[in-house]
């Protein structure tokens, strides 16, 4: 479902946002996109919150494609290979370094995911364990993550 509307975010949207909003506007969308879709996991406690989650991250995936046109305009025509690169790059660097740091951050906070108990319904989703130290440690897991994240962004 999310795949789908990525398809649709990407192809339809994109091309409207671009059009009406410019290249800075639309990656700033869908960052806040972004922001809206990590928030949403992190406190969400029902199943049908996980999939409305999910539909917003199908437009944050506007993102990437976003910020690429916003590079290619501003390079010039003899560089393009080399910004392209390098943003892919960047991206690829935090597709690896990300899990390893959140991986990081759960150990630090004692959060197990191997002490849950296995999902008793066939399609039943249980975002939120009634037992452990789970229930509280992951909010403070987001929470954490938030705080350092703006601190970086102000030094």
């Amino acid at each position: 479902v999310v795949g789908i509307l990525s398809i649709v975010a990407q192809t339809l949207f994109l091309t409207l946002l671009m059009r009406y909003l410019g290249n800075k506007n639309t990656v700033l969308l869908g960052l806040g996109f972004q922001i809206l879709q990590l928030a949403w996991y992190g406190f969400g406690s029902e199943p049908w919150m996980m999939w409305a989650a999910g539909a917003v991250a199908a437009m944050s995936s506007i993102t990437f494609p976003a910020v690429s046109a916003l590079v290619s305009q501003s390079a010039d025509s003899d560089k393009q290979g080399v910004v392209q690169g390098m943003i892919t790059g960047i991206r690829g660097l935090c597709n690896g370094l990300g899990p390893a740091l959140y991986g990081f951050i759960f150990f630090l906070f004692n959060v197990e995911f191997n002490t849950m108990d296995p999902i008793q319904e066939e399609y039943s989703i249980d975002p939120l364990p009634l037992h452990g130290p789970t229930e509280v440690k992951a909010p403070r897991t987001l929470v954490l993550t938030l705080h350092l994240w703006f601190k970086r962004l102000i030094i």
